[in-house]
């Protein structure tokens, strides 16, 4: 008893401060970043910059000094791949004209965290500039300069980050111009001597926090992105059948006590964040044991969609009435004393459910916020999935924290059993778009086995409601629901996982000798991006998977229809399909080109020039995506 009331004052504390919290939010989220950057953040470049001796004239030069903090590089001018920033620089002055930089050799170097071989700068390095002409009233004090870049060690790579410096007084610090010995001009800081002599030495980039912050306020809109992407989530197809049946929990307790709505609110908001959190652990282990992790990697193991298809098989069998999951008199007496009929367990149950169904999809803002997270470092990881966490639990926190929302719902009554006879044939609606995700991988084959493992969930539910029904001796609902999952395992691991892995295997093994789909896409490989960029043609990459509801979205209302495919074939454009249902290094390493952890995505290689993609967003009209390529042109 003193257990479930000192949850019901964590549900009241926490809910009541809903304000507060979102603030405590933030501060976390402030302090992690904090931490994050001073441990795994490199330190801003030096950089500095002095002119060629004499007067300035045509053929003149600026020659930049960069010096890179030990144990870290920087990507070089020319990217070694398409998702790694290049570093560039941007320069100006009144009066002065300059030319292209020249850049120094890169350095070949492997990076483990990319798993491939990259080009680098690291240490001292300068790069020139040339000057092509000068006005009469030109001043080389006022040059400023910017140098863009992206750090990496060997085991993360960070936000593209910049420095800024110059010779004159605009900018973060006062400069002026000095000579050296040489008779070259440096940029310097100035001070002054007791008699007012300005006094100079040579400047470098602004201060290691300025930078820091530039990197963290990057990071934090990324954050945010995370948070707003969450709460898109709710509205996404692949969470609906689920948050139905969160509404209709919702409308059943409309009438009971404001502690119970806010024991139930905060056990949903903890079963998405603890759901949340286990997939940023298999992520992260994942990339520590050197494997590929994206979002929705889940719905490509087929285990994972026959878990699914068992629970929602029962669980819509608890809706019709077949069975019913209960505890003895005296633990139920104490549950509805603390004010729990169904429980907090079923709320933490529920949104853990919402977190399993939601990861098909990829809500705008998101891909790009998770594309960043699946890069960073472990705490980094588990931060953006926090954020997003929060940002689909908190309709459920409003809810809970205002229940006079839940005054627009009809009263609870006898319509309610209708409804949740509704409920379960929603479950149901999401078991058969299961069946269809394994018929797009495996064939009848596939479909058959996963009817089959469905039929039995439900038999075992009718037999569950026999052996078993509230009243009974408990021990006969133990093991009548431990014998079902016994017996679920053994034919899934002894007969039904081999068939079905052969049979994917078989499909899989034919559709890559397949250059081009039944319906006119391409299928994606290097080779073949390579061989359009040699001919010049553009490139629509579309980057999908079978159990992708986001994606078939946008199959169905643009990439299917006959006037996006007229309007491809009359800019010339290759329409490309990248198929990430079943984890390939090829498509992740495409996904990671394009700053995305998950599918959808979509690109254009404008000439098929992979270093000048455009990433699109996940939402897509052909009118944008023509309006893009023909820009590109």
């Amino acid at each position: 008893m003193k257990i479930f009331n000192k949850f019901i004052e964590f549900g009241n504390f926490a809910n009541n401060r809903l304000q507060k919290a979102s603030f405590c939010i933030l501060l976390f989220a402030a302090s992690v970043l904090a931490q994050e950057f001073n441990m795994n953040n490199m330190p801003p470049p030096e950089a500095s910059m002095h002119y060629s001796l004499g007067a300035l004239t045509k053929g003149s030069s600026v020659t930049v000094d960069i010096t890179i903090p030990d144990n870290w590089h920087v990507n070089a001018n020319v990217a070694a791949d398409e998702f790694l920033k290049p570093s560039s620089i941007e320069i100006a002055a009144q009066g002065i004209h300059f030319g292209e930089p020249k850049w120094p050799e890169p350095i070949k170097e492997y990076s483990e965290a990319l798993d491939l071989e990259n080009l680098v700068f690291k240490g001292h390095f300068q790069i020139t500039l040339p000057i092509e002409n000068v006005d009469a009233d030109y001043d080389s004090l006022t040059t400023q300069a910017i140098f863009h870049y992206q750090a990496c060690d060997n085991s993360i790579c960070l936000a593209p980050s910049q420095v800024t410096f110059g010779v004159g007084p605009v900018g973060f610090n006062k400069k002026r111009a000095s000579r050296d010995d040489a008779g070259n001009m440096h940029g310097s800081a100035t001070s002054t001597d007791a008699n007012g002599n300005a006094t100079g030495n040579v400047i470098n980039a602004p201060s290691a926090a300025g930078n820091a912050t530039e990197g963290a306020a990057g990071t934090f809109i990324l954050l945010l992105s995370a948070l707003f992407g969450g709460l898109i989530l709710n509205l996404m197809p692949c969470v609906l059948p689920v948050l139905s049946l969160k509404l209709f929990s919702l409308i059943k307790q409309a009438g009971e006590s404001r502690k119970r709505l806010l024991v139930l609110g905060t056990s949903t908001t903890l079963g998405i964040l603890a759901s949340f959190w286990a997939l940023a652990g298999i992520v992260a282990a994942v990339k520590a044991g050197g494997g590929n992790a994206g979002w929705g990697m889940q719905f490509q193991s087929a285990g994972f969609i026959a878990f699914m298809v068992v629970i929602l098989s029962a669980f819509a069998m608890s809706f019709f009435g077949v069975f019913e999951i209960w505890l003895p008199g005296s633990a139920t007496t104490k549950m509805d004393k603390a004010g729990r009929k169904q429980g907090f367990w079923g709320a933490f149950f529920t949104g853990s459910l919402l977190v399993l169904l939601s990861t098909p999809c990829s809500a705008p803002f998101l891909g790009t916020a998770m594309g960043f997270a699946f890069t960073a470092s472990t705490p980094v990881l588990f931060l953006f999935f926090t954020a997003a966490g929060v940002g689909l639990a908190l309709p459920y926190m409003l809810v809970s924290t205002f229940p006079k929302i839940l005054k627009v719902f009809p009263k609870p009554g006898a319509w309610m059993v209708t409804l949740q006879k509704i409920m379960g044939v929603l479950l149901l609606g999401t078991v058969v778009w299961l069946l269809w995700v394994v018929h797009e991988q495996a064939g009848n084959v596939g479909v058959g086995i996963f009817a089959a493992i469905s039929l039995l969930s439900i038999a075992m539910s009718f037999a569950i409601g026999n052996i078993a029904p509230p009243g009974v001796a408990f021990f006969r609902e133990v093991l009548s629901v431990g014998g079902a999952v016994v017996i679920l395992a053994i034919i899934w691991f002894a007969f039904a996982s081999p068939k079905f892995e052969a049979e994917v295997d078989a499909i899989f093994k034919a559709r890559s000798v397949q250059l081009v789909t039944e319906d006119g896409w391409y299928r994606y490989t290097p080779e073949l991006i390579e061989e359009f960029a040699k001919s010049g043609r553009t490139v629509f990459i579309d980057a999908t998977a079978d159990w992708c509801l986001t994606c078939k979205a946008n199959e169905a209302a643009v990439l299917n229809r006959d006037d996006f495919k007229r309007a491809m074939d009359s800019l010339n454009v290759a329409r490309v399909k990248a198929d990430w249902t079943r984890e390939t290094p090829e498509v992740t390493a495409l996904l990671r080109s394009m700053g995305k952890s998950g599918v959808p995505a979509y690109a254009i290689y404008p000439a098929g020039d992979a270093s000048k993609q455009i990433v699109l967003p996940e939402l897509l009209t052909t009118s944008a995506i023509v309006e893009k390529i023909v820009t590109s042109y």
